[in-house]
Parts: structure tokens; C-alpha cells; sequence
């Protein structure tokens, strides 16, 4: 038979409220831990407590191993607090998009995209795929945190290990509803919240790469010129295209012209953009022919 009066007491001191200790001892679980706990008359007494006393928490599971304390514990960890309100987590979120785009993002992709302004808008497109590609993993990692809390919340049975052994607790039905509402009414907004936000990470990433096709098509030959890797046919049909198609041929050196100086100095071999290229380049000391 479920008593209410346990329950209320449950719930008061998961929340902090001292209203539970007094409560408690006169109801049922003084049946479950055979120990009293309760403030005293006197407010200058406390009524001593063996040290491996747990109130309100499973008998013979670990502390550590309770789902309510895994949760708590959950909660201190960096970031994890993030999603207890719609409003912080959203600021938090954005936050990290402009962090991450000014330190990360955008210094990686000027170095393939460097001719401003003719690039900006490569640069920009480039730097949005990196920052929601580093965002989503980490809103991903918030998801299976919460979502392993949440679990182990809805069980009926508390897994734990103890003496080398991993094994099951049953969880008595007040036990059983005080977790559940626990997980009703704090894990379970927090999950729709990260759930939410890994839905507009995924949209707002493929908008961002399908924005990046939209321009390749746009601009096509007449874009800016990037190091691409070509292997195999690939390769070979570009290099015999370059020596058989005068048109093409001008068009990739004009391409590579754009990064010139307005002196007209400056222009280098594609390759010199990048260090493994110039290796395999070599001459200058490994430096690529034509990169000084």
C-alpha cells in the first residue's frame, strides 16, 4: 500500500526542504532503517545517526550508484547544467556558436579562403560547417548523459556493482514514484530541450552545406580556386584537359591570378597553400618549387 506521507517526505528532502526529517521518522521508514532520525525537542541536540546511515536512498545500493545522486552528480559535471532553462540554454548555445566561430572557425577556413572580398561568402559558408559540425557532437554528448540519467530514473530495478559483482535492486513502489516524478518534471524537460537543439543543429547544417553546392553551381570554373586532392581517372582526365584545352588552361591560371598582389606579385603555385603539398612539391629544401 502506497503512503503518501512517505512520499511527500521523500520528495521534501530530495528538494531540500527540512520539513521531511521530522516527518519521516514517526511514518514508515523508521520500519525500513530500524534507525531513528529526527530533530530533537531541544534545537541545541541532535539525536546521533550511524555513519552509514542513507535516508531516503535504497538500502544496500552504493551512494554513488542511487540514480537520484547520479543525477546530482550529472549536474555538477561542466556543461551539464546548461539545459535547466530554456532561456540560459539557448543563450549558452549561442554563446558557443560566436566563441567558436571567431577563435576556431573562421581563422581555419581564411586559410583556404583568404581573397577578400571575393570569398566572403566561401569563408563564411566554410566557417558555419565547422562550428555546427563541433556543436553537434557536443550537444550529442549532453543527450547521453541526460539520457542515461533518465534510464536509470524510469527502472525498476537499480543496477549496481559491488564485491566485483554487478548486480539488481528492486525498487519499492514509493521508491519507484518518487523517481519517476523526479524524471517527469526535471530530466525529462532537460532531454527536450537538447533534443530540440540537435534537431536545428542538423537543419542549420544542411542548410550550410547546401548553400556551399548553391555557390559551387553558381560560380562553377569561375569561383575561386581551391586545392583540391584529385586520385585516379579523376587526375589523369584533369591533367590531360590541361594540356589539350588551351581555354581551360587560361582559365585555371587566371583562377590562381586572383591571389596576386595589385603589383601583380604574389602569384605561387596552388600547391604552396598547403604543407603536405609542397613536400611532395620539393625543392627549396622541401619548401616547393616556386613557393619563396
Amino acid at each position: 500500500v502506497f503512503e503518501p506521507l512517505k512520499m511527500r517526505a521523500a520528495l521534501l528532502f530530495f528538494w531540500g526542504s527540512s520539513e521531511a526529517l521530522c516527518v519521516l521518522t514517526s511514518t514508515s521508514f523508521r520500519a525500513r532503517s530500524r534507525v531513528p532520525f529526527c530533530m530533537a525537542e531541544d534545537p541545541n541536540t541532535v539525536e546521533e545517526r550511524p555513519a552509514t546511515f542513507l535516508p531516503f536512498l535504497q538500502p544496500k545500493v552504493p551512494e554513488d550508484q542511487q540514480p537520484t545522486v547520479e543525477m546530482q552528480s550529472l549536474r555538477a559535471q561542466p556543461f551539464y547544467d546548461w539545459a535547466d532553462d530554456d532561456d540560459g540554454y539557448k543563450q549558452k548555445l549561442v554563446g558557443l556558436y560566436q566563441n567558436t566561430m571567431i577563435f576556431l572557425s573562421l581563422p581555419i577556413a581564411y586559410t583556404t579562403f583568404n581573397v577578400l572580398p571575393a570569398e566572403i561568402p566561401q569563408i563564411l559558408i566554410a566557417a558555419n560547417i565547422g562550428t555546427f559540425c563541433a556543436m553537434l557532437p557536443f550537444a550529442l554528448r549532453l543527450r547521453v548523459g541526460w539520457g542515461f540519467v533518465s534510464m536509470r530514473l524510469k527502472e525498476r530495478a537499480s543496477y549496481y556493482e559491488a564485491e566485483q559483482r554487478g548486480l539488481l535492486f528492486r525498487k519499492d513502489n514509493p521508491t519507484i514514484l518518487r523517481d519517476r516524478l523526479i524524471e517527469r518534471d526535471q530530466v525529462g524537460p532537460i532531454i527536450r530541450r537538447i533534443d530540440t537543439s540537435i534537431a536545428a543543429l542538423c537543419v542549420a547544417l544542411a542548410l550550410s552545406l547546401g548553400a556551399a553546392e548553391g555557390i559551387t553551381i553558381l560560380e562553377g570554373e569561375a569561383g575561386p580556386a581551391t586545392l583540391k586532392t584529385l586520385t585516379g581517372d579523376d587526375a589523369i582526365r584533369f591533367n590531360n584537359r590541361m594540356r589539350s584545352d588551351d581555354a581551360f588552361a587560361a582559365r585555371e591560371q587566371a583562377r590562381a591570378q586572383r591571389k596576386a598582389n595589385e603589383d601583380g606579385s604574389g602569384v605561387r603555385p596552388v600547391y604552396c597553400d598547403s604543407r603536405y603539398y609542397k613536400i611532395l612539391a620539393g625543392g627549396n629544401g622541401q619548401g616547393g618549387v616556386g613557393c619563396n
